[in-house]
C-alpha cells in the first residue's frame, strides 16, 4: 500500500513435465549407450591388442615350425651318423678299406646334414624377410642357359634329355637375388629329371607374357595326382619318397622355390597329370626396359 504495508501475495506455477522427460531421456541414453561404449572399447582394445600380436605371434610359429622341422630331418641323419661311429667303436681292428667306407658313410651323412641345415637356415630368414636381400639386374637368358649347361651331366646320369627352348630374341632383366634365382630354377630342373624315368626329356621354356617373363620346366615324368598338387609346396612333402630318399632329396625343394618366388613377387604353378608329365611355371616381374617397346 502506499504506507507500504503487505496488501497480498501473488502465487505462480509451471509445469516440470518437459524437463522429466528430459532427464529420463538422459538417463535412458547412459543406460543403455554406457554398456554399448564400453563394449565397442573392449572389442576395439580387442581388436589392436591381436593387431599389435600378430608380429610376435608369427615369430613364435616361425620358430616352432623351424623347431618341428630341425626335429623331424635331423633325426634321420644323427641316428645314422651315431650307428656308424658306435660300430666303429665296437670294432677296434679295422682294415684301412674299412675304415674308409665308414669315413665315406661319415662324409655322405655330413653332407646331408649340412645342406639341410642350410636349407632350412634359407627359409627361416626369407620368412623373416620376404623381400630379397640383394637387388640386381639379372638376365634371365643368361641364367636359364648356365643352369642347362651345368645340369646336363646331371640328366644324362639319370637318362633324361634336357633341352632348353627361349622363345624370345631380347633378354629377358628382372631385378632380383641372382643366388636365389639360380637356386629357384636349379631346384626346379633337378626336382623334374628326378622324377622323370629313364628315356624321358626335360624342356626349360623361357618367354615373355606381358609385363611378366614366364618361365616353364616341362618334364615327362611320373606325374602328380591332383590331391597333391596342392601340398607339393610344404616342406617335406614328398610325392614319391622312396625317390627322393634315393636321390637324397629332403622334401625342401619346392618349399624353397615358391619363397624365392614370392620374395621376388612373382608366382609358381603347377600343371601335371599323373604318369604324363608336369609343368612348373614360374612368373616374375620384368625391369622396365625388358618390356615391350621400351
Amino acid at each position: 500500500t502506499q504506507d507500504n504495508r503487505p496488501w497480498g501475495y501473488m502465487q505462480m506455477g509451471r509445469s516440470l513435465k518437459d524437463v522429466d522427460d528430459y532427464l529420463n531421456n538422459v538417463k535412458l541414453v547412459l543406460l543403455v549407450g554406457l554398456p554399448i561404449a564400453m563394449a565397442m572399447v573392449a572389442v576395439s582394445s580387442w581388436w589392436l591388442a591381436g593387431l599389435a600380436m600378430r608380429p610376435i605371434y608369427r615369430s613364435y610359429r616361425q620358430v616352432q615350425q623351424f623347431t618341428a622341422d630341425a626335429a623331424h630331418e635331423l633325426r634321420t641323419p644323427l641316428a645314422a651318423l651315431g650307428a656308424t661311429v658306435e660300430s666303429a667303436l665296437r670294432s677296434p681292428d679295422l682294415s684301412q678299406a674299412e675304415a674308409y667306407d665308414i669315413l665315406h658313410t661319415l662324409n655322405r651323412q655330413n653332407q646331408r646334414l649340412t645342406t639341410l641345415v642350410a636349407d632350412l637356415l634359407l627359409l627361416s630368414r626369407m620368412e623373416r624377410r620376404p623381400l630379397p636381400a640383394r637387388h640386381q639386374l639379372c638376365c634371365l637368358n643368361d641364367i636359364i642357359g648356365d643352369l642347362v649347361e651345368e645340369l646336363t651331366s646331371l640328366a644324362l646320369d639319370a637318362g633324361v634329355t634336357l633341352t632348353v627352348d627361349i622363345r624370345v630374341k631380347s633378354l629377358l632383366r628382372v631385378f632380383g637375388d641372382e643366388e636365389q634365382l639360380y637356386r629357384l630354377f636349379t631346384n626346379l630342373i633337378v626336382n623334374a629329371i628326378q622324377y622323370t624315368p629313364s628315356g624321358g626329356r626335360v624342356t626349360v621354356i623361357l618367354e615373355r607374357s606381358g609385363h611378366y617373363a614366364l618361365i616353364r620346366i616341362r618334364d615327362t615324368g611320373i606325374g602328380i595326382a591332383p590331391e597333391q598338387q596342392q601340398r607339393i609346396f610344404d616342406r617335406f612333402y614328398r610325392v614319391s619318397s622312396d625317390r627322393s630318399r634315393a636321390s637324397g632329396g629332403s622334401g625342401l625343394g619346392l618349399a624353397i622355390a615358391m619363397a624365392i618366388v614370392q620374395a621376388h613377387d612373382g608366382s609358381l604353378e603347377v600343371q601335371s597329370e599323373l604318369g604324363k608329365g608336369s609343368t612348373f611355371s614360374v612368373r616374375l616381374p620384368l625391369e622396365t626396359s625388358s618390356l615391350p617397346d621400351s
